[in-house]
């Protein structure tokens, strides 16, 4: 009885020990596009372009969550580039003509795919994908 508590209590702390510790990161503390015309220079593949206000609670209520997943993305290769609502503003030719905060917008290839807005719908695609 006693060798069986031991294994699991060495199996627990092994697999605690090995687990990898995310960064705290806020949203300053991603790429920025500051001009929408950086649309043109995007890298090939899948990139996730987020777009956000500090100014807005639904964007901040799930800046925990959010960046969490970003930190999982960049780490799989998916180039994550956050867009600060403020500070674009009237920065180059928007792509889409409304765009509320929180939204993500997807890009292929340097071509536009989709784009999810709302707390619920960001976070949801953005668990599905670091769940692939």
């Amino acid at each position: 009885m006693l060798k069986k508590i031991f294994l699991i209590l060495l199996i627990t702390i092994t697999l605690v020990a090995c687990q990898k510790k995310l960064p705290n990161k806020d949203y300053a503390d991603f790429e920025h596009m500051d001009h929408w015309d950086e649309l043109n220079d995007l890298p090939d593949g899948e990139v996730i372009l987020f777009y956000y206000s500090p100014y807005c609670v639904i964007s901040r209520s799930i800046e925990d969550e959010a960046t969490e997943y970003f930190v999982i993305l960049e780490d799989s290769g998916i180039p994550v580039i956050l867009i600060h609502e403020g500070l674009i503003f009237e920065q180059g030719e928007q792509p889409l003509e409304v765009i509320e905060t929180p939204s993500l917008l997807i890009y292929e290839d340097r071509e536009f795919v989709e784009i999810i807005s709302g707390a619920k719908p960001v976070t949801e695609y953005l668990s599905a994908k670091v769940s692939k």
